[in-house]
């Protein structure tokens, strides 16, 4: 018997209609296999090969990490509690492993660099650097420190791809930011500008700073104004001594406040608590890791500076119970994936790995089983993560049977279910109303 929680995020897009262009209908609407397929696979055929071959053009199904997803920002769906995250107020999401909470910390992410100016809120993403820190009951300097860190990171990234905040700034400020970002940033300034003036490329400057994908930006400069972005930082000199890290995370928030003027203010955007095996499965840990940030919360949220805290589903109880202000119901999300969200999730992945050719296993299947999606959704526990596993384990039971010129059969569901059954995670379930 398996409990589970009923908690979910966010996921992004608007739902897109089919374009079966790979398969065809026959007189009674059912789905064709591609003819084509019969002479081109055989005993050797790869499991990406045969991917390809059915019109995918990468396995959409196989990174479980939304922050290690490239392709995330193409496939995110809508949902309402998005609205109820965005807003100039702390607020909290609760959720159990691969219930989408870094989907919609990612998403919130990207909807902060829609347009090239700063008429919307800075995000910062903060998990908690354990590995340096000695326990898990940090001291507000201890997350003074990491914060700091963390803001400098995107806020020079953010700077290399709107190279023209920096042109249009006045002299006088260029130091301050300049000042900013040397005191916080884990590595030497001068490495970061050289990296881009010799690669010339942003992405690169994201893996170097350790930014999710949620940091690729759209619509990088051009090389030639990039190169002109770095040497306008290159040619200041870098301060000689460093501050303690109150007084470096307060400088930046001078820079992105004042200087900078984000009219939203800044978005800090915790997650990764049921990441780390220090707070797991512990909800007194998470207290403890998360006590000096809940005192400073309505402070902040008056300097606007706003928490969004993406937390571990068992956490939920005590949080409520030892910070009832913080945690009542107007701050407090959560949210339960439906058949028909997670069916979604499945087709708007299914749509983007084909580039639009079709968005559903219909397109792969046998008629017999019309509305694949939704079966698989009410045999998962109700989680993103959870849907893309057994959809894959469909897909995956298919390739094992070597039949790869047919349509997904009804035997390869009944394998996968078996194997979910045995396989699934034992979730804990939490009521809604607390």
């Amino acid at each position: 018997m398996y409990a589970y929680v009923v908690f979910v995020t966010l996921s992004g897009q608007t739902e897109l209609g089919s374009a079966l262009s790979v398969i065809t209908p026959d007189t009674n609407n059912n789905f064709l296999w591609p003819e084509t397929m019969e002479s081109t696979l055989d005993e050797s055929t790869s499991w990406l090969q045969w991917l390809h071959r059915l019109g995918l053009h990468f396995d959409p199904f196989d990174t479980l990490n939304a922050a290690d997803d490239p392709h995330l920002g193409e496939y995110l769906i809508e949902h309402e509690i998005f609205a109820r995250l965005w807003g100039n107020d702390w607020a909290w999401v609760f959720a159990p492993p691969g219930g989408g909470k870094t989907a919609l910390r990612c998403r919130i992410s990207q909807t902060c660099w829609i347009g090239q100016e700063t008429n919307r809120p800075f995000p910062i993403p903060y998990l908690p650097p354990f590995l340096s820190w000695s326990n898990v009951a940090p001291s507000l300097e201890d997350h003074f420190g990491a914060l700091a860190q963390a803001a400098a990171k995107v806020l020079l990234l953010t700077l290399a791809y709107r190279p023209h905040w920096t042109f249009r700034l006045p002299q006088s400020a260029l130091p301050e930011i300049h000042k900013a970002l040397a005191w916080s940033l884990p590595g030497p300034l001068q490495n970061y500008l050289d990296l881009c003036q010799q690669t010339r490329d942003l992405e690169q400057l994201r893996r170097a700073l350790d930014l999710d994908h949620a940091f690729a930006l759209p619509n990088p400069p051009e090389v030639d104004v990039l190169l002109e972005w770095c040497t306008i930082w290159t040619a200041l000199p870098s301060p000689t001594t460093r501050p303690q890290a109150q007084e470096r995370w307060e400088a930046l928030l001078r820079v992105l406040l004042e200087v900078l003027d984000f009219d939203g203010g800044v978005y800090l955007l915790v997650d990764g608590l049921d990441a780390a095996p220090e707070t797991v499965t512990l909800p007194e840990a998470v207290a403890e890791v998360l006590a000096p940030i809940l005192a400073a919360v309505a402070p902040w949220a008056q300097q606007h500076i706003y928490v969004k805290g993406f937390l571990p589903a068992e956490s939920q109880p005590l949080l409520t119970t030892r910070y009832p202000e913080l945690f009542s119901t107007p701050h407090t999300n959560t949210i339960q994936w439906t058949v028909p969200l997670l069916a979604q999730v499945v087709r708007r992945r299914i749509f983007v790995a084909t580039q639009g050719d079709f968005d559903s296993l219909d397109a792969i299947a046998s008629p017999a089983l019309r509305g694949l999606e939704a079966w698989l959704a009410a045999a998962a526990l109700p989680l993103p993560r959870e849907m893309l596993v057994l959809t894959r384990r469909v897909l995956q039971e298919h390739f094992k049977r070597k039949d790869y010129n047919s349509p997904l059969q009804e035997t390869d569901v009944q394998n996968a279910l078996r194997w979910y059954r045995a396989a699934r995670p034992n979730i804990i379930q939490v009521d809604n109303q607390l």
